[in-house]
């Protein structure tokens, strides 16, 4: 990968660092770790010993001391549960943790502190901020660690690593597995309309009627059939199969970075999305709305959606929130679909970038890190992750679970609906919903990761939003999709 050093984070890392080698290096406070002595002399992966390897393990195994973690989106629900959640974390293993989690912007927050040089054993991020720190040398490669650590190696599949490797290495370990996005239905407003999902024709098409219908028979104020969060380019994979296209950015045959929903054969979604527009089927929010509004309209209190494209999580969360607010199955259900058919007769969805707890450069308590990642790797700390904390959201006799009525309101997430554990069993299930779209999960791909995917879901929606609206046609749109993406560094040929 071509190195782009931002000087003042670079230097404010390295000057902080406790080690005395190069600052993308593995030195901690503790000492050299046999994994960077290796990394530090040149030594291939043939000539590392049984010994070294053994002594790593067994660094990750004793590790003590404190560790400093910033998180977002992880553990309690507010402060005072965020306690409970640390003291478990503490007492599963042996550790002092220190939790930050900002109150709001949490990335731009998690930049200023690395930039400005302090240090933490762990930082929450996703797979476009791993990839870009990666990219200028924040993060501390840790792949020996995970190697000749058991517990990562066998307890969490091979494929989800893959993910997450840049360059043949590891910067980091799973907050949670990462599903994929569906898309969600409401299926009283379905059934209301004499519509079986599970009848639905997958094309565009077949869509289209879905929506004329649940329009027609709807006659609440400012229903709007489908939305979709376009400013952000959020999840238009369903949509895109129609046509065989790929969202995100792709290789070409000559290896060259291109979006594929910027070329021609995309075209025909662009112009479905219009006619949902013009028709009064695609709720104007879609241009100023986040997912979180999306929710809220799609949600059991206001019903203002009848469908959206969402992570299979949700599908299980609404009707969760749904029941624990006394709403009926008969008012309120949301049932999900792998969306439009791909021309050769399949599906394409999204699987979602991987949410990572890596070890920045930085980093003085390296083994104490990589023991917290081994526990959110097995069954106990997977119901740490989902389910909470014992005796506050749940109790346990024997190998009965039984939920409190606070455990309820949390819908088994406390950061990781999914654990990352490869043979992780939900002590309470899934939430209502949610294992019918996780089948759908042999469906899905995630979209290579990039460090300005934050340009190509603004350049992407931006002309997108025109499109629709018709401030520029789809042609002209596509090609000054194409120009921006190309300009900004997102892609490689037109």
């Amino acid at each position: 990968m071509r190195k782009r050093r931002l000087s003042a984070l670079i230097s404010a890392l390295c000057l902080t660092a406790t080690a005395v080698t190069a600052c993308g290096g593995g030195s901690t406070a503790q000492g050299t770790t046999a994994a960077t002595t290796a990394a530090a002399s040149g030594e291939t992966k043939a000539q590392e010993t049984e010994g070294a390897k053994e002594e790593t393990t067994a660094q990750a195994e004793t590790a003590g001391g404190s560790v400093r973690i910033l998180l977002n989106v992880t553990g309690g629900k507010d402060e005072e549960e965020m306690k409970l959640f640390v003291e478990a974390l503490e007492a599963a293993t042996g550790l002092e943790i220190e939790v930050e989690k900002p109150a709001s912007d949490y990335s731009k927050v998690m930049m200023q502190k690395l930039s400005g040089g302090e240090k933490y054993d762990l930082i929450y991020l996703n797979a476009s901020e791993y990839a870009n720190l990666i990219d200028q040398e924040a993060l501390m490669d840790i792949t020996d660690y995970v190697k000749n650590s058991q517990i990562l190696s066998q307890n969490v599949e091979q494929s989800e690593w893959d993910d997450i490797t840049i360059d043949g290495k590891i910067y980091a370990g799973f907050n949670k597995k990462e599903v994929h996005r569906v898309v969600a239905l409401n299926n009283a407003m379905l059934k209301a309309a004499g519509i079986d999902y599970q009848s639905i024709d997958p094309t565009l098409d077949g869509y289209y009627e879905v929506f004329s219908k649940l329009k027609e028979t709807n006659t609440e104020t400012d229903f709007y059939p489908f939305e979709v969060i376009m400013k952000d380019a959020w999840d238009l994979q369903p949509w895109m199969a129609s046509v065989g296209v790929k969202t995100g950015v792709v290789l070409d045959d000559s290896g060259k970075k291109y979006a594929p929903v910027s070329t021609e054969a995309a075209a025909p979604v662009w112009e479905w999305f219009k006619k949902l527009y013009d028709e009064g089927l695609m709720d104007p929010g879609s241009f100023v709305d986040a997912t979180s509004d999306m929710r809220s309209k799609m949600g059991a209190a206001s019903k203002k959606s009848g469908c959206c494209v969402d992570w299979a999580a949700w599908v299980g969360l609404h009707n969760s929130n749904a029941l624990a607010e006394g709403v009926s199955e008969d008012d309120y259900q949301v049932v999900s679909l792998p969306g439009c058919k791909t021309p050769d007769g399949n599906y394409m969805l999204g699987k979602g970038g991987a949410s990572l707890f890596a070890v920045p450069a930085n980093a003085e308590n390296v083994e104490g890190a990589v023991k917290v990642l081994e526990y959110f790797a097995t069954q106990e700390g997977g119901e740490l992750l989902s389910i909470g904390v014992e005796g506050h959201d749940y109790t346990k006799e024997g190998d009965t679970y039984t939920q409190t009525e606070i455990g309820k309101t949390h819908g088994n997430d406390h950061g990781a609906p999914v654990p990352i554990y490869k043979d992780f069993k939900a002590p309470f299930g899934y939430n209502p919903g949610m294992e019918d779209a996780l089948q759908f999960g042999q469906y899905a791909s995630i979209e290579m990761t990039i460090p300005n995917e934050a340009d190509y879901k603004e350049i992407v929606g931006k002309w997108g939003i025109q499109m629709i609206k018709g401030e520029a046609s789809i042609e002209d749109g596509l090609a000054g999709m194409r120009k921006e993406l190309m300009e900004r560094g997102v892609t490689e040929v037109e």
